[in-house]
């Protein structure tokens, strides 16, 4: 694992501008919080790398936000992994989930992640753009290798002429060794659609695949763009990622306060107890006949809601 105390840590998102601004560029290496949410999950190799693609896939979405603003990523696909959903913001943190995290066992990935995740299916976008201002897109999913899935997304619900790849590697205990990828997206006016066809067609010949050892931004930009690499111009101040969870003990509260008076009275006589496991981050919450008893209370303003 890399030095907390690191000045440049590995998981960071980079972003560059090409062709005088034909085109924009993001680069991001989220190895640590791929690592982080497969090993939360118990993943299985397969889980591990479509997390690892997902959440990166989700990092360069939500690259495209502003201010505080957060995208959720989801894919809805026919496979044996179920559902994967990434939360993430544009401030640097990602959290996510699967449903079947144990799926394809230990034996290691498919030829294809697609057998995986599903070649049939849908992936929906969700922007959270602010207090009841949110913006929600969905298209079919093209492959199910995720990266193609995303880039047909915005290329056809945000209608963004988009190049889109992330590379997931896993070592020799199934654990993610990498999870990285880039996005180039042509700008309004200007020429960048010869920059977005360059990336998608190194990108699809397997220009991240050709990667080795822990890659660097500029590894990554010279991968996708060749010989235009010499026209990109990267941006100061790259942003550090790090997977974050916002559930809390109050939220898990809150969660039980949703069943109501009358459950939450049956559940106290039966079974004395309850727990929240947060299905992000697989934290788990216990509370005591007592704790549920001050929520019921809470839900007949007789008392407050345990802290």
């Amino acid at each position: 694992m890399p030095s907390h105390d690191r000045q440049e840590p590995r998981d960071r998102i980079v972003r560059a501008l090409i062709g005088d601004g034909a085109a924009r560029i993001v680069v991001v290496v989220a190895t640590d919080v791929a690592r982080e949410a497969a090993r939360r999950h118990e993943a299985s190799p397969a889980a591990a790398m479509a997390m690892g693609r997902a959440v990166t896939a989700g990092f360069l979405v939500a690259t495209l936000t502003k201010d505080n603003e957060r995208v959720t990523l989801q894919l809805l696909g026919s496979g044996p992994l179920g559902t994967l959903t990434v939360d993430a913001g544009s401030a640097g943190t990602a959290r996510v989930f699967v449903a079947n995290p144990k799926a394809g066992g230990p034996l290691g990935v498919p030829p294809s992640l697609g057998q995986a995740v599903g070649r049939t299916g849908v992936v929906n976008v969700i922007r959270d753009l602010g207090p009841g201002r949110d913006f929600s897109g969905q298209t079919p999913i093209v492959d199910g290798e995720i990266d193609t899935d995303v880039e047909h997304y915005l290329c056809q619900s945000e209608q963004i002429d988009s190049a889109l790849g992330c590379e997931s590697r896993l070592d020799d205990q199934g654990g993610v060794s990498l999870a990285a990828g880039v996005l180039v997206q042509a700008l309004p006016h200007g020429e960048g659609a010869r920059y977005v066809a360059v990336a998608r067609r190194r990108l699809r010949d397997g220009a991240l695949r050709a990667l080795r050892g822990e890659v660097t931004a500029a590894e990554l930009l010279a991968a996708v763009l060749g010989d235009d690499v010499d026209q990109v111009t990267v941006l100061p101040d790259p942003l550090p990622l790090r997977f974050h969870c916002p559930c809390s003990r109050e939220r898990a509260a809150s969660t039980l306060a949703l069943l109501g008076e009358d459950d939450l009275l049956n559940l106290i006589r039966e079974e004395g107890q309850a727990d929240v496991t947060c299905e992000f981050c697989r934290a788990r919450y216990d509370f005591t006949d007592v704790a549920l008893e001050g929520i019921r209370q809470g839900l007949r303003g007789d008392a407050r809601l345990p802290s």
